[in-house]
């Protein structure tokens, strides 16, 4: 029975792409932070391993990424990170974590995801805005006066989008210019999963190799980690098709591993 062609293409690609170096390497990284970190979730460990200050990753890969680390092993790192970001840009690599719609790129990552978040409010000019988890996981966003209890806008979501929000009718109706410029602050500070720009920022000049990067050395370390933890992710949920631009992110992307690799050993 002939395969499909799905499967042919596949086939074709299978001794030329680095999708399995890049899946070895990241199960020994893996391996690595699980021992570390000594965390019982994924979240907790990845979290170990960019930020905590006994992480071996922190200590020695944030050296190769400041201004005027010109070591080769330094200008490794650095060409392997230009590489994968030129790639990334050349192509509209989405995944879909738990429904969203995300972008793999440098230029719009998550680096600090709100955990375990359940309810925020904020009291300004006699307005209560609230936003919380209901059961089921579900958003609701209210605004209230204080002095009235008169609920002026309520809205539930099944995951958080604040454009939903802002595009509700009630939100241009019910709302004063000043109410709608607070409630998009508020929940704009809400947002599980902030995106980051660690490209064109607007935060210190950073050197990679050919292109300048404005962030902290820092940032761009999580920003890497959680760019090949979603590239791995998008691989066992079976959101790569065998696209070429695809396939040859990983090849940059298994050389930054064996980087880190080599700097926790």
């Amino acid at each position: 029975m002939a395969l499909p062609p799905h499967a042919q293409e596949w086939m074709k690609r299978a001794e030329i792409d680095y999708i399995g170096p890049f899946v070895k390497a990241w199960a020994a990284f893996n391996a690595w932070y699980r021992h570390d970190s000594g965390q019982a979730t994924e979240r907790a460990m990845l979290d170990f391993a960019i930020r905590h200050h006994n992480s071996r990753l922190r200590r020695h890969a944030l050296p190769l990424l400041n201004n005027g680390n010109g070591t080769a092993e330094a200008e490794r790192l650095k060409l392997a990170i230009c590489d994968l970001q030129q790639k990334l840009d050349a192509i509209q690599f989405e995944v879909t974590p738990k429904g969203r719609l995300e972008r793999i790129s440098l230029r719009e990552v998550c680096i600090k995801p709100l955990i375990n978040w359940q309810r925020d409010q904020l009291d300004r000019s006699g307005q209560r805005y609230v936003a919380a988890k209901i059961q089921g996981g579900q958003y609701e966003i209210t605004v209230t006066s204080i002095r009235t209890a008169q609920v002026k806008f309520q809205h539930v979501q099944a995951q958080y989008d604040a454009n939903n929000v802002y595009e509700h009718p009630n939100f241009t109706n019910n709302l004063s210019e000043p109410q709608r410029t607070a409630l998009r602050q508020f929940y704009d500070a809400c947002n599980p999963r902030p995106m980051t720009d660690l490209v064109q920022g607007g935060g210190p000049a950073l050197d990679i190799s050919i292109m300048q990067f404005q962030c902290t050395a820092q940032d761009l370390l999580a920003g890497l980690v959680e760019t090949l933890y979603a590239m791995r992710n998008a691989l066992l949920h079976g959101e790569v098709d065998p696209d070429p631009q695809v396939l040859a992110c990983y090849e940059p992307a298994y050389r930054i591993v064996m980087a880190f690799l080599a700097r926790v050993a």
